[in-house]
Order: structure tokens, then C-alpha cells, then sequence
């Protein structure tokens, strides 16, 4: 686990300054504090700093290269099934100097090209320089799990783990006036692009290949080709036992690793799954760690408490003082580099801090809810015809008399119009009837989106529940696992995800939904595989999600507070296509108490914050600092 960059020119006896390259990889420091390194010759740079997991010596060293001098790695990431690919190669007559999966990875590549990528199962970002040919290749995982990003001006490509380091390497951090509608109604910006003008995003399941300042792009891992391909073969064993069987061989290939392994730990079914599965196998002794809150609607520390006290976890919980909230909400955003999406970020990035004294590695529950059909948002539209019929009945002067809550939300996506619209904006609480209020000309943003609502759409014709599924599968979740990489990495820490093993994630896009979703109950796949081990009133429990009382936080602490009151003449809101007059109306009713404003304030607020933390206060010198 790491973090990478590296700078490449097409003029090949083009100089690349070290120190231009050191500053790319101190600003990164947090991703890799155990050891860091670089590889220079004309034209091209790579650096990296190594958060060493497997074979601690300093045999892992990067970047890499092979005995012949001709590729070099930096690698951020895992690969589990390492062991299998190694011993492979060495029946083909390969000899390796490490234990660590940057030496497989290296070698696969050196043999097989872009090829190696199907065999790899783990979560990653490459980039591998092939001196002979003059060529980068960088790499995604399948889900996306471990981020890359790059610039390129035609003469050179700057690429790196997190966006501030493309701007230590010295691209200017300027907000892309196009990102507005993604940011405000998705809380995040999907597909390539990114809220930073010029900064593209590499997507998970794709590799680059730049040559001669030429980038081709390609798709490696596409999951409607892999539906296709299981549904044509089925498999002979039961969903629910190979599913317990499969998660529990994802848990045990996701504890190889030379330093302690850990778990998050919530009250919900995911993490609870999580924690049962390692602790079982590691025999006890495992710490858990949970955030609770002081408000009972958002605690779920004493169910945590329960799942640790029947599988005998070392449990350790924290809470995140009022008086904090600030501060930790600027230094989690400057290390996400994007507007908070989910606002729970610094609270992860807090427990992060927490665990790291006693584990490097932690376990957590990310992507069993878009895999398994758990959001409560889903249910609407696991039957199109009674969605179809609520949407003719529910009146449009219904949507002013409902106060807040499910009720409310389940009539204003109704409202949308189309089962489309239903999907495309299912995860959303601001809609676009919201921008408009607010001056805002709604357009073509969610072009990606649509995109893929019409990829799932040939894969699940008829079924919007499984097309919402697969969007999330492709954007949601992306900004779920960006969270994840940054607040974890941010205090030095591994994070992984069991439920995104690509042998899980494949069968269960293929499964039928009679399979995956019969029943009552939220998530019975999981229930009927795996319950058995978790107490009684976790399976009972009402789904929670990672919640956190922001509304409440921004009308009651005050430096909080003030933010909201300011926000109609702060960058970059004041700055925006918004109408100043319906921005004072808006701000004035949130702090009046108007819950149905909520959402909309809470997005405007992580919006401006993010320009404080990574735009307006970005300077050359912000470089030589490891925070803002």
C-alpha cells in the first residue's frame, strides 16, 4: 500500500527536476511513511512512498525494476493471490528477489503486457515505465478501490494517488465551472472527470497507455461482458453456500499481511459479517474499532459492542467533540481532496487516527449495500408496475405538505417523472428541481450517468432496482471508496473491502433477482449465508447507514454556524450560477429550522470548505506541508 506519481515528457531528453518529484511524493507522505524512493532518466520520473505491508525488509523497495533494467513499478495496492502467481512464473523459470506483490505484479507485466490484468485479484493502481519502449502503463482495479489521476498537456503527463500531488508537481488547482450540477445534486463528479479543470480521473477497470505523448485509453474489466458470460455458463453450487464459502476465502486472502489486520465495526449486517468471518478464522484477539455519537438516533456503538463481545474482539470505540468538528472537517477534506460526499469522512479518518498505534491494516463492509440491494432507496423500484402506479397517484401539490423524511423523498423522485429519472438520481437528496430554485440551468452533467443507466438498462432490461444497482456499482460506490482510500490512508492505514471481491461482485451481477432479493427483508442473501453468526437484534436492527447529525452540527455550533450565514457571499458559491437573492432565502429558512432545506445547505457548505482547504489557500509552498 502506497502512494505513487511520476512525470513523463514526450521530448526524451527532457530533464525532470528531483526536487519537483520530491515534492509530488512528501505531500503524499501519509500514504507511505515506512520508506520512499525514485527512478529518473531522461524524460521520465516515477517516485513513491511505501506503506510496507507484505515483506517489511528492504527488498520492497520502489519503484522496482527488473533485472534487465528495462521496466520500472510503483505500485499502490494489494494483490492477494500473489502467492499462486508467483509460484506460476517460477515454474516458467522466473526467480524473484521479494515476498512483496510489486515484484509479481512487475514481472507479470514483463511476461504478459497489459494481459496480467485479469489475472490479479486484489485492489490496485500501477504505473510500470517501459524504458525500451517509451511507454507508461498505468492501471486501475476492477472496482476502483485504490485512485490514480493524471494531467496531460500533450507534452507531458503528470499522474499521482490523490490531486495535490499534481499540484506540488505544479498544475494550478482551479474549480471546472461544469462539475457544478454533479457536485450539488450527486455530491460527486463521476466518470474521468473531476471538480478540478484538466484533472482526469483514471476509471476502475481501465488502463492507460501513454507513448510518444499519446494516451489510449481502454476498458479491461467490463461487468455487463462478465454477466454475459456467467449467465451462458451457470453455475452448478447454490447462491447461498458458495456465497458463504466465497466470502469467507475473501476475508482470509484479505488478512496476508505482515502487520496486525483489524476491522471497522458498526452495528449494521455488513460489518458485522466482516468481523465474524476474521475473527473466526484469526481465533480472537482482533480489534474492532467503532465512532459513536452522544444523539441515539446515530449510535449504533452498543450493537457494535454486542458483536464484539460474541466474537471476542478487542473493541475500542471514539466520539469527535463539537469542539473539533471544524478543524478535523478542513483537514479531511484537504486529505480528500473533493468536496466531503458523505459527510462521515472525518469521523472515519478520526478512527483511522485511533487504530493506527495498534493496526496497519483494517477490514471494512464497503460494498455489500450496492451488491446486495441493501439501500432502503431500492425498494421503490423492485416493482415497476407499483412504481408506475405510486407515480400516477401521488399529486404534485403533495410534495409541499410533506415535512422531511422517507415519505417525503420517495414523492419528490417520484415527482422526477420516469423510472430513468428515478435511477439516474436515486442516491440524491438535492434534486434538480433544487438548482432550478436557485437560478440554475440544469443540463447535460450527468451525461456519464446516463451512459451507464443505458449499459444497465440492456443488462437488466425491465428491473430498475438492479439497474440503480449497477449505476451505484459504477459511481456511488466510486465516491464510497474514494472515502475510504483518503481518511484511511490519511492516518497511514490499509483499508479493505471483502464484500468487492471480483468473484463476488461477478456472480451476484449475474444471479437472479429471485436469488439475490426475494423476501422481506434487506439483504436476504446475506442473511440466509451468513446471519447465523451475528446477535439477534443486529439482524433485527433497522438499516442505519454511517449517519452523522450534520444538520443539527451546522444550526447549533457555532463556528458551524457561521458558515452558513456567510455562505451566500463565499467562494465559491458567490461565485456560481446560483441567484444571490434565492441563496439569503435559502441560508435564512436552514437556520429558521426548515428541515427541507437541509440537504441543499449541507452540500453548499462541504463545497465551500473544500475551495478553502484545496483551492483558495493552494500556494507553491503548500508543497513542503503535509497539511493545510
Amino acid at each position: 500500500m502506497c502512494g505513487i506519481c511520476g512525470i513523463v515528457h514526450r521530448d526524451p531528453a527532457a530533464s525532470i527536476d528531483p526536487a519537483e518529484l520530491a515534492a509530488m511524493c512528501d505531500i503524499i507522505l501519509h500514504r507511505g511513511p515506512d520508506d520512499g524512493g525514485q527512478h529518473v532518466e531522461p524524460g521520465v520520473g516515477l517516485g513513491s512512498r511505501r506503506l510496507a505491508i507484505v515483506d517489511l525488509s528492504p527488498r520492497g523497495h520502489m519503484p522496482m525494476s527488473t533485472d534487465d533494467g528495462r521496466y520500472h513499478i510503483v505500485y499502490n495496492g494489494e494483490v492477494y493471490n500473489a502467492a499462486e502467481l508467483r509460484s506460476a512464473l517460477e515454474g516458467r523459470g522466473h526467480t524473484f528477489r521479494s515476498r512483496s506483490d510489486t515484484e509479481v505484479v512487475l514481472q507479470l507485466y514483463a511476461a504478459h503486457g497489459p494481459a496480467m490484468l485479469d489475472q490479479l485479484n486484489g485492489m490496485f493502481a500501477i504505473a510500470i515505465w517501459d524504458s525500451r519502449e517509451r511507454t507508461l502503463f498505468l492501471a486501475r482495479d476492477r472496482l476502483g478501490i485504490k485512485p490514480l489521476y493524471y494531467v496531460h498537456d500533450g507534452d507531458t503527463l503528470r499522474f499521482a494517488s490523490e490531486q495535490k500531488a499534481l499540484f506540488a508537481g505544479g498544475v494550478v488547482p482551479r474549480l471546472d465551472p461544469a462539475a457544478w450540477e454533479e457536485l450539488v445534486c450527486f455530491r460527486y463528479v463521476a466518470g474521468e472527470a473531476t471538480p478540478y479543470a484538466g484533472v482526469r480521473r483514471l476509471l476502475p477497470g481501465h488502463y492507460l497507455l501513454w507513448r510518444d505523448g499519446a494516451v489510449r485509453t481502454r476498458r479491461w474489466w467490463r461487468l455487463a461482458e462478465r454477466v454475459a458470460e456467467l449467465r451462458a455458463a451457470p453455475a452448478d453450487d447454490a447462491l447461498s453456500p458458495w456465497y458463504r464459502a466465497t466470502f469467507d476465502d475473501a476475508v482470509r486472502l484479505r488478512r496476508i499481511s505482515d502487520v496486525p489486520v483489524g476491522v471497522l465495526l458498526s452495528g449494521g449486517l455488513d460489518s458485522g459479517t466482516v468481523a465474524a468471518s476474521l475473527a473466526a478464522q484469526a481465533g480472537g484477539g482482533v480489534h474492532s474499532f467503532t465512532v459513536s455519537f452522544g444523539e441515539a438516533g446515530f449510535d449504533e456503538a452498543p450493537l457494535a459492542r454486542q458483536v464484539a463481545d460474541r466474537w471476542g474482539l478487542v473493541y475500542h470505540d471514539i466520539r469527535v467533540a463539537e469542539a473539533e468538528l471544524l478543524p478535523r472537517l478542513l483537514r479531511a477534506t484537504w486529505l480528500n481532496d473533493e468536496p466531503l460526499a458523505h459527510g462521515n469522512e472525518l469521523h472515519l479518518w478520526a478512527i483511522s487516527e485511533h487504530a493506527k498505534p495498534r493496526v496497519t491494516v483494517l477490514l471494512s463492509g464497503e460494498g455489500a449495500d450496492e451488491t446486495l440491494g441493501g439501500y432502503v432507496r431500492y425498494r421503490p423500484l423492485r416493482s415497476p408496475r407499483l412504481f408506475d402506479a405510486a407515480r400516477a397517484l401521488v399529486p404534485r401539490r403533495l410534495l409541499a405538505r410533506l415535512g422531511r423524511g422517507r415519505a417525503r423523498k420517495l414523492a419528490r423522485m417520484l415527482g422526477l417523472g420516469s423510472r430513468e429519472a428515478f435511477v439516474l438520481y436515486n442516491a440524491c437528496e438535492v434534486l434538480p428541481a433544487d438548482l432550478h430554485a436557485l437560478g440554475v440551468p440544469v443540463g447535460e452533467a450527468a451525461a456519464y450517468r446516463a451512459q451507464l443507466l443505458a449499459e444497465a438498462a440492456r443488462v437488466y432490461p425491465d428491473e430498475p432496482m438492479r439497474q440503480a444497482m449497477y449505476l451505484d456499482q459504477h459511481t456511488f460506490l466510486c465516491s464510497l471508496l474514494d472515502r475510504n482510500d483518503r481518511m484511511t490512508m490519511g492516518a497511514s492505514i490499509e483499508c479493505r473491502v471483502p464484500f468487492l471481491d471480483y468473484r463476488i461482485v461477478e456472480r451476484l451481477a449475474a444471479a437472479p433477482s429471485r436469488q439475490l432479493l426475494s423476501g422481506r427483508e434487506s439483504k436476504p442473501l446475506l442473511r440466509s449465508a451468513l446471519g447465523d453468526r451475528l446477535p439477534a437484534s443486529v439482524l433485527a436492527g433497522r438499516k442505519w447507514g454511517f449517519g452523522v447529525p450534520w444538520s443539527t452540527y451546522l444550526r447549533q455550533v457555532p463556528e458551524l454556524r457561521a458558515i452558513v450565514n456567510d455562505l451566500p457571499d463565499t467562494r465559491p458559491v458567490c461565485d456560481g450560477p446560483f441567484d444571490r437573492r434565492a441563496l439569503v432565502r435559502l441560508t435564512s429558512a436552514f437556520l429558521a429550522g426548515d428541515r427541507r432545506t437541509d440537504a441543499l445547505v449541507r452540500q453548499l457548505v462541504v463545497i465551500a470548505l473544500w475551495h478553502q482547504a484545496c483551492v483558495d489557500s493552494w500556494t507553491p509552498a503548500a508543497a513542503s506541508v503535509a497539511r493545510p
